[in-house]
């Protein structure tokens, strides 16, 4: 049997040999930093979030709030949706759908409009050479010069090839209003002209003075042999009618 407890004397007490010592009033926070639980008797030591910290809360019970409403609305769901009410909800979408179907192919959208062709400024190639050509582009080809030229170029395949070619490349440049005509001069004018001028060109037996030379005078057309009927088919042909093209190796041309 244990011996009962007995305090020792008061002369013997040292409170540095004390095992726990109770604390001072400064180790404390004031009583003004305690505040009230909801009204309650028990205290609350209210120390501040930083921003940071009030952010992930504030999303934290976002989500949890957005989680349970997930939760209760899919329960709801699965209780109203009966096989009723999902007949009809698929009644509705297929009507819906179907006037969308019909408003579409009754009413379709409008192509956009294609721009105007500019309209031209001459409106042949006798005129573009009389109005254009003959005044703008002067040359001697009357007197001492080694140019020639046939008062009736229209007289000449070749003159009037490239003289149409001239007067459609002068009626799309002319709508470039930076480099449209220097182009015009530089690709068309002055290289066509310059055969058309050319002592050996088409214009050969003619002269300004004995006028244009035809009959025994005209030149002759190149002189050329027809090709093997294979060897080049009409690309007008469909694929299936138009023949295959044999390699001129196989004809045996080099």
């Amino acid at each position: 049997m244990n011996a009962p407890f007995e305090p020792p004397p008061e002369d013997d007490f040292d409170p540095g040999e004390a095992d726990y010592l109770p604390p001072e009033d400064a180790d404390y926070p004031p009583p003004s930093a305690y505040t009230p639980l909801n009204g309650g008797d028990e205290p609350n030591v209210d120390v501040p979030l930083s921003e940071n910290l009030e952010a992930m809360v504030g999303k934290a019970v976002l989500k949890r709030i957005q989680k349970e409403a997930d939760a209760i609305a899919e329960a709801k769901w699965a209780e109203i949706l009966t096989p009723e009410l999902y007949a009809r909800l698929e009644a509705a979408a297929a009507a819906r759908l179907l006037a969308q179907l019909e408003i579409s192919l009754a009413d379709p959208e409008p192509e956009p409009e294609q721009p105007a062709e500019p309209e031209l400024v001459f409106g042949s190639v006798e005129e573009f050479v009389r109005e254009r050509i003959a005044p703008v582009y002067r040359r001697e080809v009357i007197e001492g010069t080694s140019r020639n030229w046939c008062t009736q170029w229209w007289k000449h395949a070749e003159a009037i090839s490239r003289l149409e070619a001239l007067w459609r490349a002068w009626e799309r440049l002319r709508l470039d209003p930076s480099t449209g005509m220097s182009v015009w001069w530089r690709d068309h004018a002055d290289h066509h002209m310059a055969q058309l001028f050319d002592p050996e060109g088409t214009f050969k037996a003619c002269s300004v003075r004995s006028g244009h030379a035809g009959g025994d005078f005209a030149i002759v057309p190149l002189p050329i042999e027809p090709a093997p009927s294979s060897m080049f088919p009409d690309m007008r042909l469909s694929p299936e009618s138009a023949p295959t093209a044999a390699s001129p190796h196989k004809e045996g041309n080099n």
